[in-house]
């Protein structure tokens, strides 16, 4: 697990995770199709809308559980910290 404490809505939650030098597990470089950037934003923290990239690469079961793909969302406040919890390799 992992905290950011700076947050700027134009950057993803993979570019977050990049500054803070985590592996995440983008093998696609960030653009939604390896799928492998699994991640859970902990808390109740206001992001992006799941897209049609998350749809393809993961279950309901996961979006239930409040996986996403980190190339994909944005935080939508950048008074918030960000707690995730990184699935290596889309586990």
């Amino acid at each position: 697990m992992a905290t950011v404490d700076f947050v700027e809505p134009n950057l993803n939650v993979l570019a977050h995770a990049q500054t803070l030098e985590l592996e995440v597990g983008s093998r696609c470089g960030g653009h939604g199709i390896c799928g492998g950037d699994r991640v859970r934003v902990l808390g109740e923290p206001p992001l992006s809308e799941i897209t049609e990239a998350e749809r393809r690469h993961l279950s309901k079961k996961e979006l239930a559980a409040g996986i996403r793909l980190a190339c994909q969302c944005f935080p939508n406040d950048s008074t918030i910290s960000l707690r995730v919890e990184i699935f290596p390799d889309g586990q």
